[in-house]
């Protein structure tokens, strides 16, 4: 009877194997590391979305109050509201 047996791994092949695996766990581990930074930076990009109607009032309340009052205006007078 002829059976074939497979020769014992060379020590390269063994390193080969063991590097390989090494390789597998830290690209598992990216992998992982990626997908928890992209939850969170849409959960930022959340948190931001809802700030958006917040500072377009503020820009406009700012664009009100930097505009130059008329010197005629009644408004401007002493008593602040167009006291005569």
């Amino acid at each position: 009877m002829s059976t074939t047996t497979r020769p014992e791994k060379t020590f390269f092949e063994s390193q080969r194997e063991a590097l390989i695996e090494e390789i597998c766990k830290a690209f598992d581990q990216v992998l992982l590391n990626l997908n928890h930074l992209n939850r969170s930076l849409e959960g930022l990009a959340g948190v931001g979305q809802e700030f958006t109607e917040i500072e377009a009032l503020w820009s406009k309340f700012d664009s009100v109050m930097s505009q130059p009052v008329p010197p005629n205006d009644p408004a401007a007078g002493p008593g602040g509201e167009g006291a005569q």
